[in-house]
């Protein structure tokens, strides 16, 4: 509580005694970030009055406490309060004469709390009351409501900025680390095990996927570079683009404080016009024949207003009309307001004497993954630091960092990874340009690079999921997921002419092991084994724990296939 007692003392200045009291009880409630609320309420006065003061504070405290949830309580707090509302919707589902009073009545109480509605599909409306009657899915739900509000309101008095906390709050980037630490703790704990009885750590599995920043910024660049030499060869040209949003939805000037035309728009609602914007320029795009690839990069702003950067290919006589396109639309909101001429919509050619096109956009790359070969970042932080920030950023506001458009299917390319040696001369020629991280020839091997998915020669294979009965090792198809949807079709594989390839070799079964000192061990000599050949369907993120390893208690949670 020493935040409490700072906030309260540093404010006692102001008001009479009943502010004193009201302030108190608020910092009281919030105390998480009680000293910030404190600082702002300070500044307030001091720019005003301590009445807007008063009311601001006020404010902040009706939108973090919506009747008794308070998105400031700690992780136990908000995991009874998600059991409560289960609770809820459970008692209002069986006083309920039909599903759709049930979820009527359901809905209610969702949107009371102001967390996001399940969807419904096909008319079905028992998958989502048995989502809205379980205490999992509330507590996902909360947890995603409350870094979202706190960090707009963060956003909103100035604690979000190159001043403060660039990109990020401190509370967001605090709650994201104890969130890895828990995922980190949950990887080491959990192996998973086939129908052979090969055994492998999560936690290495993670370390050989694209969940691995290293490998996943890896294949971006592999990437990015293919479709820079497939531009080449076709004679195509580049064009390095920059779209960001009206001054009116940016919290924060470029120097730390208050933009006075910012309108209260949240970092997703900016991602949201921004991606509208696209949509428009695409469709226009496509009008008129025109069909760019390349790559999108989103990232923020030192107040956490994100902007986009797009590197695209195009045959010369396209250049003039694609510029013009993205200009009109970028401009279309208030697009006379100073300044925005010159930093709403950003065009440069790349020039081949000046640089590759992966030296353009390989600084964004590594910016926002985990600033690898960066000293800094624009405001002279450390390029390591400012990277796990802008990660967080994305993550709690679900923003998608990085955008192929146009191209081959990225599914295909890792499935087609995974497969075997094939009989056709034609499909051996692609499997072997993909398993040699040959981006370019997998790319025309696939067909033009402007062409849609659709006419590709090859598609992913979408099939059902396989578990393990962990009583009996027979493998069976499950009928329905959790919550009563449809079991959803898995990607096992690739179509090619009509036929069906399969990469799945394994049904998978995740386990957890109880006893700490076992977990230790096998991680030790998992660092020490070689990959086992039964595991090969894995590809890179293949690693087993060796024989002698024997858990002394097994809970078995979620089979899943690979």
């Amino acid at each position: 509580m020493a935040q409490v007692v700072y906030a309260d003392n540093h404010t006692a200045a102001y008001g009479t005694e009943n502010c004193r009291r009201m302030r108190r009880h608020i910092f009281s409630e919030l105390s998480p970030i009680a000293g910030d609320l404190a600082a702002h309420y300070i500044k307030t006065a001091e720019r005003s009055n301590f009445e807007q003061a008063n009311h601001e504070l006020q404010d902040i405290y009706n939108q973090l406490r919506i009747e008794d949830l308070n998105l400031c309580a700690d992780h136990e707090e908000l995991l009874n309060a998600a059991r409560r509302y289960a609770e809820k919707c459970y008692l209002a589902r069986n006083r309920a004469k039909s599903p759709s009073d049930a979820y009527q009545a359901c809905l209610r109480i969702v949107d009371h709390y102001q967390v996001k509605r399940p969807s419904i599909k096909v008319d079905n409306l028992e998958p989502a009351l048995n989502r809205m009657c379980c205490h999992h899915w509330w507590f996902r739900r909360i947890k995603i409501l409350r870094l979202r509000k706190i960090e707009t309101i963060a956003r909103n008095i100035e604690l979000v900025s190159r001043l403060r906390g660039t990109y990020a709050s401190d509370f967001t980037i605090h709650a994201k680390r104890k969130q890895k630490e828990r995922n980190r703790l949950y990887l080491a704990t959990n192996f998973v095990s086939n129908q052979n009885g090969d055994i492998f750590s999560l936690q290495n599995l993670a370390d050989r996927s694209v969940s691995n920043p290293a490998i996943r910024r890896a294949e971006l660049m592999t990437r990015i570079r293919g479709f820079e030499m497939v531009a080449d060869h076709l004679g195509h040209v580049g064009e390095f683009y920059t779209v960001t949003t009206p001054s009116r939805m940016h919290a924060c000037l470029h120097h730390g404080v208050t933009n006075p035309r910012y309108d209260g728009t949240s970092v997703l609602q900016a991602h949201e016009y921004l991606t509208h914007i696209w949509s428009l320029i695409r469709a226009e795009l496509h009008r008129q024949g025109i069909q760019p690839y390349g790559f999108r990069v989103v990232e923020p702003h030192h107040d956490g207003t994100p902007h986009w950067h797009l590197l695209l290919f195009m045959p010369e006589k396209h250049r003039e009309a694609v510029r013009k396109v993205m200009r009109h639309y970028a401009l279309l909101d208030n697009g006379n307001e100073p300044g925005a001429q010159e930093r709403r919509f950003k065009a440069e050619p790349i020039d081949p004497a000046k640089g590759t096109a992966v030296g353009y956009i390989a600084k964004y790359i590594s910016k926002n993954i985990d600033g690898f070969a960066l000293d800094q970042d624009l405001y002279g932080n450390d390029a390591a630091k400012a990277a796990e920030r802008i990660t967080a950023w994305a993550n709690t506001w679900g923003i998608r960092q990085f955008q192929q458009i146009g191209g081959p299917s990225v599914t295909v390319w890792r499935q087609l990874r995974k497969l075997d040696k094939a009989d056709d001369p034609e499909l051996e020629s692609i499997r072997q340009s993909a398993t040699a991280s040959d981006w370019a020839a997998f790319m025309l091997a696939m067909g033009n690079p402007e062409a849609p998915h659709r006419s590709h020669a090859i598609k992913p294979f979408y099939d059902e999921s396989k578990r393990l009965n962990p009583m009996n090792g027979e493998v069976y198809s499950p009928a329905t997921g959790r919550y009563g949807d449809s079991a959803p079709l898995r990607v096992s594989g690739i179509l090619w002419k009509g036929s069906s390839y399969s990469t799945r070799k394994h049904v998978w079964m995740l386990f957890k092991v109880d006893s700490e000192d076992v977990t230790l061990r096998s991680e030790a000599q998992a660092e020490r084994t070689q990959c086992h050949a039964g595991a090969v369907s894995l590809g890179l993120v293949s690693i087993t724990v060796p024989t002698p390893f024997q858990p002394k208690k097994i809970n078995y949670e979620n089979p899943t296939q690979h």
